[in-house]
């Protein structure tokens, strides 16, 4: 019986990392799930969190935007629109963004809804970031 999951971490512009780990949780759309070896299949959207998995018995932490995964047999793959590692994340630059995503939702009657939801997707993917770089 298998013991391990094949993970792949994926963005439009690299491969970050491709291997078996212990185990993964990942931050999916209506919340975190943990995915073992032989896990049930399935697809699901992602929402900006922390992606955490254990390889030797180390954890190993993404800071993720959002994005899709899918649990197979085996192992998951997810792709993120992004993912930065927490001493990849540059903390000044998002509270600069997150700042400016409050700033810009304060007048929330005066925008489309298109713009409330990019603002608010800004504002949780800074936010996230700044959690995972303390």
């Amino acid at each position: 019986m298998a013991t391990s999951v094949n993970l792949r971490l994926l963005t439009p512009y690299q491969s970050l990392f491709e291997g078996e780990v212990e185990g993964v949780i990942v931050p999916g759309e209506y919340g975190e799930f943990g995915v073992l070896a032989m896990h049930t299949k399935f697809v699901t959207t992602l929402k900006p969190g922390v992606l955490r998995y254990v390889k030797d018995g180390q954890t190993v932490k993404y800071a993720i935007s959002g994005g899709f995964a899918e649990v197979h047999q085996n192992g998951v793959t997810v792709l993120a629109d992004s993912m930065e590692r927490p001493q990849d994340i540059d903390a000044d630059r998002a509270k600069q963004s997150r700042e400016r995503a409050r700033q810009e939702l304060e007048n929330r009657a005066k925008l489309e809804p298109r713009q409330v939801a990019r603002w608010e997707d800004r504002l949780a993917r800074a936010e996230n970031r700044l959690k995972l770089a303390k």
